[in-house]
């Protein structure tokens, strides 16, 4: 590939490439596409061979423009080269242009492309032999042939078309200094080419030849931005989706599954916040289990773990979608209920005491809890921010614990 491209850099005049990184070179090699400046110059070349005419060298031009803007518009390349074959009829002395390529692995050519007077579907026969025919011979030659008169050439298939072919030009095309196939222009006439026709119809091949290079190098760039924009975007997913899971696991408490200390915080701040700029009222209960140790000491540890994902299992059951459980300390329970009242917060932790109690089996257990609510004229001046509320509320549950299985409330005015 680097060969490919400093032969191409050597094509377009450019200097100094050695230095640069394979993909450097393509990115300097696109950059001077766009800029159409060598292929211009080269056709203003050839027009000054073959015509005087100032008229057609400004049509060359507007023509090869067109082209090498298709060049970013076109992903296939079958389809490219019969636009450029649309192109170079309106301007060349000729009535039908076709391409023949190579097979990927016989000895044939395929005939792909046909524009003019002759279209694809007039050929009788789209698979020609390379060892006898007059496109064959170009091809393994690797020079252009000329069949002046066609009723002359032996090589040549009268059969070939429904329409008259008098003569042809079989001109090899190259990509990568390797020939991949065969251009052909051919005129219903015999002799219809001359010597300076053949000349120009000949450079433009070599032009021509330049120009797919560029088609299929700009079209791998493109495939492979395409490509490393498909794999950029599979590892951002996975990412995502790693992020996910780390983010999940670090706001979960691993033995019960509810949210932790961290999340709960988080939340209570956000709350406070929204509650303070909107006057939306919240409740805050924490809980603490009175019995944990007990049942450590009793039943070992193991059974305290049960004890503990039972609480928070009730504590699942009793919520609502939108209210916040979290385990923030060893046998303490925060929960958060998003627009409850005083009197609705403390039918929860009532509810969930007794289910406490009534659920677990091997012991008498109970909890205690305490409930503080703040909101629109629910006494929000007394709290200077979320840590203040909630270490009010903790110190009514350091006062529940005392009592034990009791349900403590800070009172409003």
């Amino acid at each position: 590939m680097r060969e490919f491209l400093l032969d191409l850099g050597s094509l377009f005049k450019l200097k100094n490439l050695d230095s640069y990184s394979d993909e450097e070179l393509k990115q300097i090699i696109l950059e001077h596409i766009k800029k159409h400046s060598f292929i211009e110059e080269s056709l203003l070349e050839l027009t000054e061979e073959f015509a005087c005419s100032t008229e057609f060298s400004v049509r060359v031009i507007s023509s090869i423009n067109r082209i090498l803007d298709r060049i970013y518009n076109d992903k296939e390349i079958y389809s490219f080269i019969s636009y450029c074959f649309d192109e170079f009829i309106k301007l060349l002395p000729v009535e039908n242009i076709s391409f023949m390529e190579k097979h990927p692995e016989l000895n044939l050519l395929v005939l792909k492309v046909a524009s003019g007077k002759i279209k694809l579907k007039d050929f009788k026969k789209k698979i020609f032999n390379i060892e006898n025919t007059l496109a064959g011979a170009a091809f393994r030659d690797g020079s252009f042939i000329y069949a002046p008169d066609v009723k002359k050439d032996e090589r040549f298939d009268p059969k070939l078309s429904t329409l008259p072919i008098g003569s042809v030009l079989s001109v090899p095309v190259k990509f990568q200094n390797k020939i991949i196939g065969v251009i052909n222009f051919s005129h219903p006439e015999a002799n219809a080419f001359d010597e300076a026709c053949i000349f120009f119809l000949v450079s433009m091949v070599q032009l021509f030849s330049a120009v797919i290079t560029l088609f299929k190098l700009y079209n791998e760039n493109l495939k492979f931005n395409e490509q490393l924009q498909k794999e950029v975007n599979r590892k951002t997913a996975e990412l995502q989706k790693i992020n996910k899971k780390l983010y999940k696991a670090s706001i979960t408490d691993s033995l019960t599954g509810i949210h932790n200390r961290r999340f709960f915080f988080q939340r209570l701040e956000e709350e406070y916040a929204r509650s303070l700029r909107y006057g939306n009222s919240f409740c805050l209960i924490l809980f603490d289990l009175d019995s944990l140790k007990k049942v450590n000491d009793m039943f070992g540890h193991p059974e305290g773990d049960r004890l503990i994902k039972l609480f928070a299992t009730i504590l699942k059951t009793v919520k609502r979608k939108e209210d916040i459980i979290a385990r923030i300390g060893g046998d303490e329970f925060g929960c958060i209920l998003i627009g409850a009242s005083l009197d609705g917060a403390k039918k929860f932790a009532e509810r969930v005491k007794e289910e406490f109690k009534n659920r677990y089996k091997k012991a008498s257990v109970s909890t205690s809890g305490a409930v503080g609510c703040i909101g629109r004229g629910e006494n929000f001046k007394f709290y200077k921010d979320y840590k203040d509320f909630f270490k009010e509320v903790d110190k009514v549950l350091f006062k529940a614990k005392k009592l034990r299985d009791t349900i403590e409330v800070i009172e409003t005015n």
